[in-house]
């Protein structure tokens, strides 16, 4: 009697942690938004933060949060951060995410003004490799015109801030 007293505790003690560990296969909150809407992305930006999203875009996160993680860059407190992972992505070869990459890049290059880099403290010559980037990028002629297209307009963009591309 004595031992089945002591094995249901240590049993439940069991149960409980493996309730409370988190899973390899647990649902990654980008997954978990219920579509690619601008507003979702930013609440799932705000409950991550910038870090997780930057940490996303690398090439050994799975495709789906990858691309997630791309559209929900723009969102990003700090979006210029993403743009150097955004330009690499975008210069690759996959046919869906080189021109997500592609726009999210625009779409925050564009939107960047001296006003919101100020306010941020950020240090314009981190886009400097960016610049250099998006030169490759928009001179690589085997890349696609949408991409290329994009590049040079990104690349305007932040000529535009004082941004000068050195090699």
């Amino acid at each position: 009697m004595r031992r089945g007293a002591l094995a249901i505790p240590c049993v439940l003690v069991v149960v409980a942690a493996l309730a409370s560990a988190q899973t390899p296969d647990a649902v990654d909150p980008l997954l978990a938004a219920h579509d690619t809407d601008p507003l979702e992305l930013a609440h799932v930006v705000d409950r991550v933060g910038d870090d997780a999203i930057l940490a996303r875009l690398a090439p050994e996160t799975p495709i789906a949060v990858r691309a997630l993680a791309v559209a929900a860059a723009p969102r990003l407190h700090v979006p210029e951060a993403a743009l150097a992972s955004l330009a690499e992505i975008a210069a690759g070869r996959d046919p869906d995410l080189a021109p997500r990459a592609a726009s999210a890049l625009l779409t925050i290059a564009r939107a960047l003004d001296e006003r919101s880099l100020d306010a941020r403290e950020s240090d314009r010559a981190s886009l400097v490799p960016v610049r250099v980037r998006l030169a490759q990028l928009v001179a690589d002629e085997t890349a696609r015109a949408d991409v290329r297209r994009a590049a040079g307009l990104a690349d305007a963009a932040l000529a535009d801030l004082g941004i000068v591309a050195s090699e």
